[in-house]
């Protein structure tokens, strides 16, 4: 092949991959899927809607995500691991985004809470007081409002279930108290679980988000919100991004925007069963493959799933049209169904697929009333969980110094009704093994979602299951 001829073979194919990457537009022209422009355009529409947020805190105190991943351990440092306000000031910075007209602000809940003055900062420059009007602990979000005697821009939500890795996002927030500032990334990871709730699906980005970009929106290159910054990771005692920033899906937020707006607080689907993993072993028998589904650990009785026909080992892979990829994504997609709402569920039963239809029940999360730490005590259930100590394992006639110990139960209660017993040594929550309390309380807290938790015991010699219904 002589040099002309190769030279045009080059060119014609260096022709089809630009016109790959960059489809006509309507007159017929390549235009650009990202570039400065799009950047440019995207954050001229977004801009307006985003708003610097000043809060007085009621005291001093840890700030940023109030420990996230727990406190920090005696040989790493003792900055949080999660950016967001930092830690110690009573006075910090976060941001928001605008969601109607009539002044209703998105935000994170760590931002703003335990708070006694909040202070919002248009993109104009105007500064507003702001109320709370509703939170959602579980995934960390707040809803806000200001008084405006003129519309506000609000910002347009997008739809995150559509979004794909590697596709580039645009962070806008305050770092640092720097308003407006402006960054950009990919996406990194989608459905992220930090073991931080039952409703974890963290968007993982390499978008820089600084302590401040809390509350702020992460967006698509359309100018759609598509997430609410939340979180970063860092080691060492600067706070500062390393590429590891966290966001809530736009659609989860969503599913309780209404309802912290007209309740303040979210209201749930409800399905009324606890769950757990599916082996590999069984997942390849049914050609379930990498999406393996949820086995049902526990149906409550005259609950809604128990109504609907389902049972006890039935390993659901579709829910509402949804495919359940994990035993963990399972109470998401729960809770992202409106309560009341009539959906299809398919599953494995024996090998064989069939399909319920099931009318989901209501789950009313409203915020604690009380925010003393439970330690050592797990009011709900009506029993008093502690690590085995020397002076306990003598109280109690147990052999072991090691694991948890429920010392005392709530007559009536709801431990007491499902068959828990003073003495019961704590081996597993759905059956997750557990050692210490903080192991308890993260997989109770991931059982509440469903209404009841199921707690293998050890009693004198044997071992027995006991169902707990939450209240």
């Amino acid at each position: 092949m002589n040099q002309r001829a190769w030279t045009g073979r080059v060119l014609a194919l260096a022709a089809a991959l630009f016109v790959a990457a960059h489809p006509p537009s309507a007159d017929g022209a390549p235009k650009p899927e990202f570039g400065n422009r799009v950047i440019v355009e995207a954050v001229k529409r977004l801009r307006p809607a985003v708003v610097h947020i000043s809060v007085k805190r009621k005291s001093s105190g840890t700030g940023g995500l109030g420990g996230l991943f727990g406190p920090p351990k005696k040989e790493e440092s003792p900055s949080s691991p999660f950016g967001g306000l930092i830690p110690g000031d009573p006075s910090a910075t976060g941001s928001g985004v605008i969601v109607s007209e009539d002044g209703f602000i998105l935000t994170s809940h760590h931002v703003v809470k335990n708070t006694e003055k909040i202070q919002v900062k248009l993109h104009d420059g105007a500064e507003l007081k702001a109320r709370i009007v509703g939170v959602d602990e579980k995934t960390d979000l707040a809803l806000l409002k200001v008084e405006s005697d003129q519309k506000l821009s609000s910002a347009p939500l997008g739809d995150s279930d559509t979004l794909e890795v590697g596709e580039w996002v645009i962070a806008i927030g305050s770092p640092f108290g720097l308003s407006q500032s402006v960054s950009a990334g990919i996406v990194s990871a989608l459905g992220r679980d930090l073991d931080q709730g039952p409703y974890d699906d963290y968007i993982q980005t390499d978008a820089s988000i600084n302590p401040g970009n809390s509350g702020g929106p992460l967006a698509n290159s359309r100018g759609e919100i598509i997430g609410i910054n939340t979180a970063i990771f860092t080691r060492g005692r600067r706070f500062r991004s390393i590429g590891l920033g966290f966001a809530i899906p736009i659609n989860q937020a969503k599913a309780v925007i209404d309802d912290l707006r007209h309740k303040g607080y979210p209201v749930r689907g409800r399905l009324g069963v606890s769950v757990g993993k599916v082996s590999l072993e069984e997942s390849r028998k049914l050609g379930l493959g990498r999406h393996r589904g949820a086995r049902l650990a526990t149906v409550i009785r005259g609950g809604p799933a128990d109504k609907a026909g389902l049972r006890r080992g039935d390993v659901i892979v579709e829910f509402d049209g949804k495919t359940v990829v994990t035993w963990e994504s399972l109470p998401r997609l729960v809770a992202r169904a409106r309560p009341e709402a009539e959906v299809e569920v398919k599953f494995y039963r024996g090998g064989k697929m069939e399909t319920a239809r099931v009318r989901l029940g209501s789950r009313r999360e409203a915020p604690a009333k009380s925010t003393r730490a439970r330690e050592e005590f797990w009011d709900e259930l009506g029993m008093k969980v502690e690590a085995l100590t020397p002076r306990l394992a003598g109280r109690f006639g147990v052999s072991s110094t090691k694991g948890l110990i429920v010392s005392s139960v709530k007559r009536g209660g709801p431990a007491a009704r499902g068959g828990v017993r003073a003495g019961d040594q704590i081996r597993e929550v759905n059956h997750a093994p557990v050692q210490t309390y903080s192991e308890f309380q993260k997989a109770t807290e991931r059982a509440r979602t469903e209404g009841s938790v199921l707690f293998l015991l050890h009693r004198r010699e044997t071992e027995i299951f006991a169902a707990v219904r939450f209240p």
